[in-house]
């Protein structure tokens, strides 16, 4: 009975040995891939941001071939709506100056 028991006690001992080490290598695999998450996320947002900047770029070089029919006239056309733009902002940044003043 006793060698029996100590035979329980060992296979016992064997499981949860290994059930620890299970455990260890699934928390250093969550840590890798929450750090790999966090990387992947912020590289998502690299690419929103660039993919937003290409689709103003698409916009401005439609825009732009839409209102001149030469390439002199583009060359015109892209610095008029760079001005415009720059216009715009201006206003934008002084209209939410005015309203953190108000």
């Amino acid at each position: 009975m006793a060698r029996r028991l100590n035979q329980i006690i060992k296979e016992l001992r064997s499981k949860a040995t290994e059930l620890a080490t299970q455990r260890d290598v699934a928390t250093a695999d969550k840590e890798r891939l929450t750090r790999e998450n966090e990387t992947l996320k912020d590289q998502l947002a690299e690419c929103q941001q660039e993919l937003e900047t290409a689709k103003m770029e698409v916009d401005f070089l439609t825009i732009s071939h839409r209102l001149a029919d030469s390439p002199d006239k583009l060359i015109s056309a892209r610095r008029r709506l760079q001005r415009l733009i720059a216009k715009i902002d201006r206003c934008v940044t002084l209209l939410k100056e005015d309203a953190e003043i108000s």
